[in-house]
């Protein structure tokens, strides 16, 4: 089983860094980075509503609910005391980032914890997990390219959510028997009020500003693909 978890750990890893892989090997326009900003923004607005946030909800939502809250103003507070938090229509990077490396590392413990409970489960979970990491790997890999113009930074960024996988799986003996049962959900709820915060605050109104038909196309393409690949998860039954 030890070789076995190593495999998956590799496998879910190298999934989000897939999606970086593939916006990294070339050039691209000021128009392409725009698209990039619009897809990512409605992935990640996608992931909010159709992954996150029914999550927190099926694990005792009335109780997780306020840690939503607590998560889309802590971000609100960090950036009114940030030096780059008064600058208008701009992606908030860092935010995205650490929201989308919480995220990452809750996918570790869920991962490792469900083999050790059973291995069939264990294995329709990576499917779901290999599935939407890819798309994770996409939004967070396209918004770094369009604010940094380095592909360099836009690969490490999706590869840093495998990394925080791993972290997240290598901790759970370290950590399982210390926080209680559910603080993993707690992390996921604050994730989820993060997410919120900056779709809504930053990249939707970065979109209209633009007044660009093709964006706001690229930004419902971005959904409705997200949307899809949701519903075949679930008529799956192996959604995270």
């Amino acid at each position: 089983m030890p070789s076995m978890i190593w495999i998956v750990l590799f496998s879910a890893a190298a999934a989000s860094s897939i999606g970086g892989l593939l916006l990294c090997l070339r050039d691209w326009s000021k128009q392409a980075m725009l698209a990039m900003i619009s897809a990512g923004a409605g992935l990640l607005l996608a992931i909010t509503f159709l992954d996150l946030m029914p999550h927190v909800w099926r694990e005792k939502g009335e109780q997780m609910m306020p840690f939503v809250l607590v998560g889309f103003a802590l971000v609100f507070v960090l950036e009114m005391f940030s030096p780059t938090g008064k600058e208008r229509g701009t992606p908030g990077i860092v935010g995205i980032m650490t929201g989308f490396l919480l995220h990452a590392f809750i996918e570790g413990v869920s991962l490792i914890t469900s083999f050790r409970l059973d291995t069939e489960v264990g294995f329709s979970i990576l499917l779901a997990l290999l599935l939407h990491k890819i798309p994770d790997g996409i939004a967070v890999a396209s918004l770094l390219l369009a604010v940094t113009r380095s592909r360099r930074k836009a690969f490490w960024g999706a590869a840093s959510l495998g990394i925080a996988t791993w972290v997240g799986a290598l901790s759970m003996g370290a950590v399982g028997e210390i926080f209680p049962a559910n603080w993993s959900v707690i992390m996921l709820a604050i994730t989820t009020g993060i997410f919120l915060y900056l779709s809504a605050s930053h990249l939707v109104p970065y979109i209209q500003q633009a007044r660009s038909v093709q964006l706001g196309i690229t930004f419902f393409a971005a959904i409705i693909a997200y949307l899809l690949l949701s519903l075949y998860l679930h008529g799956s039954h192996t959604h995270v």
